[in-house]
């Protein structure tokens, strides 16, 4: 998981879209993300791996607003698929390594 990845969340909005850089230290999963509508960067907080499933906090400015959103899903090589929750609501998550 360590490494840049292209996120897109699948929203009743459409797509969005972020770049993250995630690193690993054991079980700990720290990292940013940044918007790719905006540039807005953000801290992972809370950040958890064991080398398949992952999870994380982050909040962030995006078109609506500042969000915090809980990040969870799977890594399958170059793949991850998840959910994102936030106050919107839950939903898809599909990333790519960059």
């Amino acid at each position: 998981m360590d490494g840049k990845w292209e996120f897109t969340v699948h929203t009743f909005m459409g797509d969005m879209r972020s770049h993250m850089e995630f690193k690993v230290d054991g079980d700990v999963l720290t990292g940013t993300g940044t918007d790719a509508s905006n540039g807005a960067t953000a801290e992972i907080a809370n950040g958890k791996f064991d080398g398949t499933n992952f999870s994380y906090s982050l909040t962030i400015k995006t078109a609506v607003g500042e969000m915090t959103n809980e990040i969870s899903g799977v890594v399958d090589g170059d793949q991850i698929t998840g959910k994102s929750k936030n106050g919107m609501g839950e939903f898809d998550l599909t990333g790519v390594r960059a």
